[in-house]
């Protein structure tokens, strides 16, 4: 028996438009150019006597997480509907809601909302990725969070090893994962864990950043319930209180209120928030670019050289060029030659799931970034530097 984590192909690969639409095409028995395809369509049709036969005849054709991907989407949904969108819905607007819509990305998204608002998608890896929140950029409400995240799971839960990756994917018709079917998205990495097992440390780890994540929502959806609260009342009170004030009667002693957002404004004063940026993926499968190895040549999904031993166990460590990287089955060290850029941070350094060519094999490669939180966008500096991360004493940040 094989230890791996899908059944016929990998399930956070097939939420794609291209696998989607190739999925409904199938069970609806329409829009296929591949003969067998079309062949199974009208079998289907013509032996089955109900649309709930016929759909389980031509799904046994399809891969298993082809189908489940396709009924999930249903659920948490729309997404095919969006391969007509420039944005993802929750992209063009800020934490407060302003418009930030880029000007060359401004068309209008007439794409019916998801019915699931936020998609949660909890993993883990086999890799020393510790705490990984994982979201795309361009979502403002997903960076606040995830900045939140970040600095609970540190200061609060007491776990130095957490670090946000964005991938610079802003719309969700070109992400391929779980969290995309939602209108926002928010991807936990937990690691390392071997495939296949259960380790308390890594659930208290995951528990940590999903309260922290939920904790977040909560505390901002209480904030605008009461905003808008607020707004009602000063309306249908507005001619009392304009009587008040002229009489000196309607003095407000009520201290200001710290909001989830002004505790994230003192942690981040600059407004940026550092984190690590995926590079483009450039091969069917990947959700971000990766150093390839070669592969057996009589087995697509098994390694031809080991990963050296001075880069496991050291992702969001930087790999400059001429470091070693891998190892061949003959002991020559075989360096990084540079493909990325002079220094990279490798991420899901030898990657159980990483080994199947449907997965996108190889280790993932990252920079050093940092986004504006309150916008969700990289922001790049003109002379090239990193920011660093303000440091504020717990006492302060958490009432």
């Amino acid at each position: 028996m094989q230890n791996k984590r899908f059944v016929e192909a990998d399930l956070n690969r097939e939420f794609s438009i291209d696998r989607l639409k190739r999925v409904a095409a199938v069970l609806d028995g329409n829009g296929n150019d591949d003969a067998a395809s079309a062949s199974s369509c009208d079998v289907a049709t013509e032996f089955c006597s109900t649309d709930e036969e016929r759909n389980l005849m031509l799904g046994a054709s399809l891969p298993h997480e082809a189908l489940r991907a396709r009924e999930i989407e249903a659920l948490l949904g729309p997404k095919i509907l969006a391969e007509s969108n420039t944005l993802s819905s929750s992209s063009s607007h800020d934490v407060d809601g302003n418009s930030v819509v880029p000007e060359d990305e401004g068309e209008e998204d007439t794409n019916p909302a998801p019915l699931a608002d936020i998609v949660i998608d909890l993993h883990t890896t086999t890799c020393n990725m510790g705490i990984s929140l994982i979201i795309p950029e361009g979502d403002a409400l997903m960076s606040a969070a995830a900045a939140y995240v970040m600095h609970s799971c540190r200061a609060k839960y007491g776990y130095p090893h957490v670090q946000i990756l964005m991938h610079a994917l802003p719309k969700r018709k070109h992400r391929m994962n779980l969290s995309s079917c939602g209108r926002h998205g928010f991807t936990v990495e937990v690691g390392p864990v071997p495939q296949g097992v259960l380790r308390h440390d890594v659930v208290e780890k995951t528990e940590a950043a999903l309260h922290s994540l939920l904790e977040f929502l909560h505390l901002r959806n209480l904030e605008l319930e009461n905003e808008k609260d607020a707004q009602t009342k000063e309306k249908d009170e507005g001619a009392s209180r304009h009587s008040n004030v002229v009489e000196g009667d309607a003095t407000d002693h009520t201290p200001p209120t710290t909001t989830v957002l002004d505790r994230l404004r003192r942690l981040h004063p600059g407004g940026t928030v550092p984190c690590y940026r995926s590079a483009p993926a450039v091969r069917p499968g990947e959700l971000s670019g990766k150093i390839s190895w070669p592969t057996d040549p009589t087995n697509p999904n098994f390694p031809a050289v080991v990963v050296h031993k001075s880069v496991q166990d050291r992702d969001f460590e930087p790999l400059r060029v001429g470091d070693p990287l891998f190892l061949s089955l003959d002991g020559k060290v075989i360096p990084y030659d540079g493909s990325h850029g002079e220094e990279v941070h490798l991420i899901f350094v030898n990657e159980g799931g990483y080994y199947y060519a449907s997965s996108g094999t190889g280790i993932g490669v990252a920079v050093k970034s940092q986004f504006d939180w309150e916008t969700g966008w990289f922001v790049i500096e003109e002379d090239g530097g990193e920011s660093e991360e303000v440091v504020v004493d717990e006492e302060d940040s958490y009432e």
